[in-house]
């Protein structure tokens, strides 16, 4: 009896197999490449166009509607790096940009800063709604990714999905509208 019941056990164990290597996809070769050098690199397509010379003024209208929703709220230290997409008259539909964060001088927990973005979202925004929220590695470091929607009186409802990673002091915001 013992030596059947160790045999089950041991045929229970799971095999040690190692993980997969995933490579990425090669980047189409119309596509264009923005590399911000030291930071990151990011490539879009040719009727994209990239931002660039807008995104501080982006910056300074969204620092005033934050500030419109929490007047105590501080963006010292957030920083859009890159935006890109179809220019439209009232900007840029669908884009991407990339953002730094400076962390809470608390140093909160990878999953608190995720948590804080979705509570905010829920608190401050028309019809908002996650669909899913998935856990992933990006450069060998622990990354989330949003997939979610809200609704804006102007334009109906827009679809986000957002990638937040940690480094260091910072917290790395990908977002792509679509």
């Amino acid at each position: 009896m013992a030596l059947s019941l160790f045999l089950l056990i041991l045929s229970c164990t799971a095999p040690e197999v190692e993980p997969a290597l995933t490579s990425e996809p090669p980047i189409p070769v119309n596509y264009s490449t923005y590399v911000s050098e030291g930071l990151f690199s990011i490539s879009y397509p040719p009727y994209w166009t990239p931002a660039t010379s807008i995104m501080e003024e982006v910056w300074k209208e969204a620092e005033e509607w934050l500030r419109g929703v929490d007047p105590e709220l501080s963006t010292e230290g957030q920083i859009i790096l890159f935006l890109a997409g179809i220019p439209t008259g009232e900007g840029y539909y669908p884009n991407v940009n990339v953002m730094i964060i400076l962390r809470s001088t608390c140093f909160w927990a990878f999953s608190e800063i995720v948590e804080a973005d979705h509570l905010w979202c829920i608190e401050n925004l028309i019809e908002y709604k996650e669909y899913s929220q998935t856990k992933i590695n990006i450069d060998g470091r622990e990354a989330v990714v949003s997939d979610w929607s809200d609704y804006d009186p102007d334009f109906g409802i827009w679809r986000y999905i957002t990638s937040y990673q940690v480094k260091d002091k910072f917290v790395w915001v990908v977002t792509c509208y679509v």
